[in-house]
């Protein structure tokens, strides 16, 4: 009689506890949801003995037999355990070959890693002709001799861990660069382990290459792990496949992960938020997902976790980015808030003031806490004094006073009430599942909440989840869509998702999309989007029944040696190793910058990071992201250049300054990084135009986001400084919006240039509009991302017409976020003692956000907030506390108007009566997210807390003429005047 494959066993192993559950997923509709049985031990330093034992302990609480075992799903913190302690026996260097072209040059790999990560992994970085546009033509074709030459140098450095990263390979579905080369590599290192970015993360260059880095380094550790893992279910006498859990709440199969070890780093939380669903009957094969917004908490020995729950059952995911021990990485890990909350965190009293966290012992608990013989008050204690549990000793807390206990209790559901509020994206009560070993804290009924569940087995919820994890697949894409119906080719690109599922192991017939991201490009001409599925499915019959235990005669042996030589590092760990933040590593309030006899300001990496801040904030809400333009210039000043600003008072007023500004779609600059040469070409093309002409400084076109920064970098080609102004005083979406057309100066000759050598001039143009159709359809041409060069003005011109002092000012601006940080003070009141022309208008949470592209190629729309609720709210947010309604932000690229309406009141309604408006254009409207940086349009995303900062424009802007240019009209705002902030204009100081 063949026995079937009905049980799965889930395993999660987290930082106290290694937990096992033995499930049978087609008894879900059983009151015991098809669990069978479920263990918890210590997490062990070697953590396959806790994982042996977990499952043993599992095993022998049921009568289930090994053959009827169909897979074991794991869900470990071990890998990221190893980047984040920095662990030198487990990482490895890694050569690191970047498919670029001329791009990307002026930001090295592992220059935004920790210093001590950077020791550990950077073995060598190669420069590759090639890369591909976003339509997938090559920038350039590959060169095979130039990758063998470069092998030949990694093979001498004794290095056989390689990272291939090449600009826009997540759309090269044909492999027609990383594998290629991949394949070279393999041909000339033949034991390497080589791992494509395309395999490994989503669009955004630098973002996608730490995260394969981080892959590659760990890999061989990995491996280890993995095959210990496998030989530990060997040794229990099970033959079923192994799986891991990834981030995003699905499985790989155990030989992917080996490959691919960073999908597994953060899978415990999701476990987590998966098995709570599940366990608390919301699994949506069966409809059960309530209507009301679903939160789960999960509530261990030191934290509360909190994340919510999509209607696929999945975690709302978290940004375009997550930070990995100081790394700035790209893969998707679920949004979760974590307060210090939990079964040992502690309760102090002092003068009749009870204190709850979020200092906790943790693990120490049974050693530590009241009712365990302990000294300790935690919260535990609270609720065993409370009568609410039966744990340890209660007479070791009669003493404790009721008043005490009271407050105690206050306190924690106010912990808990606002991290549940934090996630929630309206108003409306949510439905809770309390989960986790430490949930008995949560005692009282709580505000916002329709239902409170803590359904059973609610301690072992994490490795619940990765017993039911299913399998997934997702594209990331960018379409042209000229002549295409929108609508097929989302079809199609979720069909290639589901079908991805079903290549991984998920039974087709369960398949479904559970994450769909439609977005537009900025600045385009061309109707183009960002499509983003993801698509899972339930493990397959198929997948579980034919991929048996693969255990390989090199599985039996630990492979930590490279070609025979064991790599032997000693490495000293000082905390400052750990810090990325140049500011971070001086006292701001005594920090000064370098300013010379002569009144030259020598940039340092402090500065360069209050700069790009204070940048983001000027940006309002355009700019293009400035992080590789800091990077940039940190790379510069690493190489022993100096970055130079100087007073444009202190130059000859005859000779000119000259300057370009960033020119494409921000999806495209996150991908195709700066070659450096851009503004270069476009200037000598320029120069050409001018013969003689003396050139005494650069200059930003506009301070907003990365174009503040890059006439440094520029200047140092020419071996000139930068001025502190621009000519801007903010981003605009185009061309002519710019201080020297207020005053009919000459918009022609313009150049723009690409990087490549490609150099596209308009001598002459019949009206400055003209003119930007002109280079916008230019710039689809050569990759949607350039530098633009506007004609040269001379000095005494840019003292007539430029912003001057916004550099200063972004510094300044940038410097009060930093130094608020250091001194834990309101960063929004920091912001606007720096500007005393700001204000702060509002303080809220995104809940609307609407994108389409307009005819013209601008990408519009509107972002809703909601007002905090009051224990949201923080120092310096008391006065909004009054405020109840919302905040409607229109934007075309940058923000255009802030508008309080009605709460619910549909802001789109073409008869409906406007609300108050508190400011429009061409005042400067910035949305600041909590660490004090700037969200640009594009970054804009559910349930984000942001403040409305909002700064009076220069007196240029506030001229008949700048209100015409810049104001409401410019936008097609028929019916709204320019309505000004009404606080008097800051001149910064240079």
């Amino acid at each position: 009689m063949t026995v079937q494959k009905v049980f799965r066993i889930g395993v999660d192993v987290g930082g106290t506890n290694t937990d096992a559950v033995i499930i049978h997923t087609g008894e879900s509709d059983l009151p015991n949801r098809g669990i069978r049985s479920a263990f918890k031990t210590p997490t062990t330093p070697d953590v396959t003995e806790g994982i042996a034992k977990a499952i043993q302990g599992a095993l022998s609480q049921c009568n289930v037999s090994l053959s009827s075992i169909a897979a074991v799903m794991i869900g470990t913190t071990h890998f990221i355990n190893a980047v984040v302690q920095a662990d030198d026996s487990s990482l490895r260097r890694v050569a690191v070959m970047r498919i670029c072209g001329p791009y990307s040059q002026e930001n090295p790999a592992f220059l935004d890693f920790p210093p001590i990560l950077s020791r550990l992994m950077n073995g060598h970085v190669s420069y590759l002709d090639g890369g591909l546009e976003f339509d997938t033509r090559e920038i350039m074709p590959l060169d095979e001799e130039q990758i063998r030459r470069e092998c030949q140098t990694i093979r001498g450095k004794w290095i056989n861990d390689i990272a291939i990263i090449g600009i826009f390979s997540p759309l090269d579905t044909e492999g027609k660069q990383e594998v290629k080369v991949r394949n070279i590599v393999k041909e000339e290192i033949p034991d390497a382990d080589v791992v494509c970015s395309r395999d490994i993360g989503q669009l955004g260059f630098l973002e996608r290459e730490n995260a394969t880095i981080l892959n590659t380094s760990i890999l061989k550790f990995a491996r280890s792990t993995i095959r210990g893992f496998k030989l530990a279910m060997q040794e229990l006498g099970l033959t079923c496949p192994l799986f891991l859990t990834q981030n995003d709440g699905t499985i790989i199969d155990a030989d992917t992960a080996e490959r691919c070890p960073i999908r597994t780093f953060s899978s415990g939380p999701t476990n987590s938020m998966t098995g709570a669903a599940y366990l608390a009957g919301f699994d949506t094969a069966k409809g059960k997902m309530p209507k009301a917004p679903v939160i789960v908490a999960d509530i261990g020995g030191t934290t509360t976790d909190v994340c919510a729950l999509l209607p696929s059952g999945f975690p709302r995911q978290a940004g375009t980015w997550v930070d990995i021990g100081g790394v700035r990485s790209s893969f998707s890990m679920p949004e979760v808030v974590s307060v210090g909350l939990g079964g040992g965190t502690l309760v102090e009293v002092t003068d009749s003031k009870t204190k709850v966290g979020p200092e906790s012992v943790g693990h120490r608990l049974l050693q530590e806490g009241l009712v365990f013989g302990g000294n300790t008050l935690t919260a535990t204690d609270v609720v065993v004094a409370a009568g609410k549990a039966e744990i340890g000793d209660i007479s070791k807390v009669q003493h404790i006073p009721q008043s005490t206990i009271a407050a105690a209790r206050v306190a924690m559901k106010k912990i808990l009430e606002n991290a549940i509020d934090i996630m929630k994206l309206s108003a409306d009560p949510a439905v809770v599942i309390v989960v986790g070993g430490g949930s008995i804290v949560n005692m009282d009924e709580l505000d916002g909440v329709c239902e409170l569940i803590r359904p059973q087995f609610h301690d072992c919820a994490n490795a619940v989840g990765a017993a039911i994890a299913k399998v997934s697949g997702s594209v990331d894409v960018i379409k042209v869509l000229e002549n295409q119906d929108e609508e097929e080719v989302v079809n199609s690109v979720c069909e290639e998702a589901k079908q991805l599922a079903v290549d991984a192991g998920a039974d087709p017939e369960t398949v479904e999309i559970i994450e769909l991201d439609n977005m537009p490009l900025q600045y385009v001409q061309m109707r183009a989007n960002r499509i983003v599925a993801r698509a899972a499915g339930a493990l397959s019959r198929k997948s579980v029944l034919i991929d048996q235990l693969k255990i390989a005669p090199e599985d039996q042996a630990a492979d930590t040696f490279v070609r025979g030589k064991r790599m032997k590092r000693d490495v000293e760990k000082d905390p400052k190793d750990f810090i990325v933040s140049p500011s971070a590593l001086v006292d701001l309030t005594k920090y000064s910058p370098e300013v010379d006899k002569g009144g030259k300001w020598w940039v340092s990496e402090v500065d360069l990071e209050f700069l790009a801040t204070g940048c983001s904030i000027l940006a309002c809400g355009g700019g293009g992201p400035g992080y590789m333009c800091y990077m940039a210039g940190r790379a510069a000043l690493k190489n022993g250049q100096r970055l130079c600003i100087v007073d444009v008072n202190t130059l000859p007023e005859d000779e000119y300054i000259m300057g370009s500004i960033s020119y494409g779609a921000p999806t495209v600059t996150t991908e195709r990084l700066p070659s450096g040469t851009e503004a270069i070409d476009a200037t000598d093309a320029l120069l050409q135009c001018h013969p003689g002409l003396k050139m005494a400084a650069q200059a930003a076109i506009e301070i907003g986001g990365m174009n503040g920064i890059r006439p440094m970098l520029t200047g140092l080609h020419y071996g000139v400084p930068a001025i502190d102004g621009d000519f801007m005083g903010r981003a605009y979406p185009r061309l002519y919006l710019l201080t020297p057309y207020l005053y009919d100066l000459p918009a022609t000759p313009c150049t723009q240039s690409d990087g490549m050598g490609n150099v596209v001039t308009v001598n002459k143009c019949q009206d400055i509009r003209k003119l930007e159709k002109i280079h916008r359809k230019a710039g689809q041409e050569i990759g949607l991302f350039s530098q633009m060069v506007i004609p040269p003005l001379t000095v005494k011109q840019t003292k007539q017409v430029g912003t001057l002092g916004t550099t200063s000012l972004a510094w300044y601006i940038g410097r009060a976020v930093y130094l608020a940080k250091q001194q834990n003070t309101s960063i929004m009141k920091a912001i606007v003692e720096a500007n005393p022309s700001g204000r702060v208008l509002y303080t809220g949470k995104i809940v609307h956000v609407h994108r389409y592209v307009s005819a013209g190629g601008y990408t519009e729309g509107s972002v809703r907030l909601k007002p905090l609720s009051e224990d949201e709210q923080e120092y310096g947010d008391e006065v909004l506390s009054a405020e109840k309604r919302e905040m409607v932000l229109p934007f075309q690229n940058e923000y255009l108007y802030a508008e309080l309406v009605e709460p619910g009141e549909a802001a789109s309604k073409p008869d409906r009566k406007r609300g108050e408006v508190l400011c429009t254009v061409p005042d400067l409207i910035s949305l600041v997210g909590t660490d004090g940086y700037a969200l640009g349009t594009q970054d804009l995303r559910y349930g984000v807390r942001v403040s409305v900062v909002a700064f009076v424009a220069h007196p240029h802007w506030y001229t008949p003429q700048g209100i015409r240019t810049g104001g409401p009209l410019e936008f097609e705002y028929d019916d709204l005047d320019f309505i000004p902030l009404g606080t008097p204009y800051y001149e910064p100081s240079v």
